[in-house]
C-alpha cells in the first residue's frame, strides 16, 4: 500500500517511515518541496483507532495534514486536523498536489 502511494506522489515529495526511540511513529511521511509535510498512518480496521505514537510524532514534526488510510469506502474525521480515507481517495489526494 506505502509503495501505491509513494507511486501517486510522483517524485515531487520524498517519503520516509519516522520512528524515535521512544515510540513516536508514523507509517509514512510526506515531504513535499515547498517544506509541507503530510502523515499517513495505514490501518487494517473498518473502525481505525490511532495510536500515542502517532500523536506523538505529529506533536514533534507538526505534519500540514494528517490521514489515515483504511479500508472502508467513507472520508470522516476522526479529529478536527486527521481525517480518515479509502485508499482510492487517498491516491487522488496524492495526484492531485502532484498536479
Amino acid at each position: 500500500m506505502i509503495e501505491n502511494l509513494l507511486v501517486c506522489a510522483s517524485t515531487k515529495a520524498q517519503g520516509y517511515f519516522y520512528r524515535t526511540s521512544g515510540g513516536a511513529e508514523i507509517d509514512l511521511l510526506l515531504s513535499w518541496p515547498d517544506g509541507s509535510l503530510w502523515a499517513i498512518e495505514i490501518k487494517r480496521s473498518l473502525s481505525p483507532k490511532l495510536e500515542r505514537g502517532f500523536h506523538a510524532a505529529c506533536a514533534d514534526l507538526a505534519p500540514t495534514r494528517k490521514f489515515v488510510v483504511y479500508p472502508g469506502a467513507e472520508r470522516y474525521r476522526l479529529a478536527a486536523d486527521i481525517e480518515a480515507i479509502s485508499l482510492e481517495d487517498m491516491a487522488t489526494e496524492l495526484v492531485a498536489a502532484t498536479s
